[in-house]
């Protein structure tokens, strides 16, 4: 019985181990759509949306009265000869709607933080999907690289063993060419490791990369979105609305220092003497305190906000200078990048290279150095092509970045058909 008994878990053991290994085989790979969209659950913008809930809810400060307070003064501790008086402290001269202000700017300012959050955990992602992609590429494309150089230090090895006149030289540096290869195959698999992490990471998830190179999309797309791109003028990135803001609220917080040296009225006071309390003519008293205008003790705190305000405003026309500046440089280099995009793809469209590879393969006594030499080429060109075609991609999403276009609603994947 005990022998039954262990054959059954043993069995068990086997079915659990084996619907596991099948959970995990068939877990959801994570596709490219589905990781841009984790954006949106990024935890530094989730903090950024907590401090912007809390500042929208937030009490705002009393208007028109900085301050009151009650006093009370007793004469020989006599409690029949009490004084009562409630003093108010008024705000300066349009301080009330300079603190709103003030208010509207730190609350504008935080939600385009908030934004720049977004945006930048958007940029991360685009960024990751795209070295992810194109490391792969050139994985595969090495890969067949390396095998053709193999090929052809066989076919080398083979003719020296029966030449006397053959160059040691051609092998010696196919070798060299081999062994590069490797190395590059070594880093490009460090960094695709590195790369798989990363998105894990950043999507939260242990779900397996499930980017397909086939959905992304075409330089053809980019080129007609670029035409639509250059009829705007304006760049409109989030940094520089970010800047902006800090500008506005310079500004703010610069004539919220004038209101509050614009306090003519120091206090208004009423008062009730307990002592008189049969005549209320005695008994009721006003107070007033009229700060004299000609003295001026906290000037330093105005020109502090003045000075902080025109830093500021000059950090936005510069921010701004330079990245119109760059904008067009960027739209430039694009414009380049997509030409000579378009003619390595008429190249390999038109490619003399793959037909000559074609006929010779068909050809009888064809010297197999020559059709190695010939697929190599092809290789090469393939690289340089699907290495432009990140380029102009990366750069594309730069430019959107600059327009301010990444996270505006509603959402649209730009790297996607």
């Amino acid at each position: 019985m005990k022998k039954y008994c262990v054959i059954l878990g043993v069995l068990f053991s086997i079915i659990a181990g084996f619907g596991v290994s099948h959970a995990v085989e068939n877990r959801d790979a994570l596709t490219i759509n589905e990781f841009i969209v984790t954006a949106n659950n990024d935890l530094k913008l989730q903090n950024q949306q907590e401090l912007t809930r809390y500042l929208k809810g937030a009490p705002a400060s009393t208007p028109y009265i900085d301050r009151m307070e009650f006093r009370t003064k007793t004469e020989e501790f006599d409690l029949e000869k009490q004084k009562y008086s409630l003093r108010f402290y008024p705000k300066g001269w349009g301080e009330t709607t300079c603190t709103k202000r003030v208010t509207e700017r730190v609350n504008q300012s935080c939600r385009t933080e908030q934004r720049n959050d977004y945006n930048t955990a958007l940029k991360l992602r685009y960024g990751l999907v795209l070295d992810y992609l194109e490391t792969a590429s050139l994985i595969n494309m090495k890969k067949e690289l390396a095998t053709v150089c193999e090929d052809r230090i066989h076919v080398l090895k083979k003719k020296s063993a029966g030449s006397l006149s053959f160059d040691i030289s051609d092998l010696i540096s196919a070798e060299e060419l081999l062994t590069k290869l490797r190395l590059e195959l070594v880093g490009l698999e460090n960094e695709i490791t590195g790369l798989t992490h990363q998105i894990g990471v950043a999507a939260n998830s242990q779900a397996p990369v499930g980017f397909d190179e086939a959905s992304l999309v075409q330089i053809s797309t980019i080129e007609k979105e670029m035409s639509g791109l250059s009829l705007e003028t304006n760049v409109n990135s989030i940094k520089l609305q970010d800047q902006k803001n800090k500008m506005d609220l310079a500004n703010s917080k610069y004539k919220l220092e004038q209101a509050k040296n614009r306090d003519y009225l120091s206090f208004f006071q009423v008062s009730y003497d307990s002592e008189d309390y049969d005549d209320s003519n005695k008994a009721c008293s006003v107070e007033l305190a009229i700060k004299l205008p000609f003295i001026h003790s906290d000037r330093d705190g105005v020109n502090r906000r003045k000075v902080n305000y025109m830093k500021e405003r000059l950090q936005y026309r510069e921010e701004m200078r330079a990245l119109a500046e760059k904008r067009i440089s960027l739209t430039r280099s694009l414009d380049r990048l997509i030409k000579q995009y378009a003619l390595l793809a008429a190249t390999k469209k038109n490619n003399n290279a793959e037909v000559s590879f074609k006929a010779y393969l068909k050809m009888d006594g064809m010297d197999p150095l020559n059709l190695l030499k010939i697929r190599a080429s092809i290789i090469q060109s393939d690289i340089q092509r699907v290495k432009t075609g990140f380029n102009i991609r990366y750069r594309f999403i730069e430019l959107l970045d600059m327009m301010g276009k990444l996270p505006e609603k509603p959402f649209k994947n730009y790297i996607i058909l």
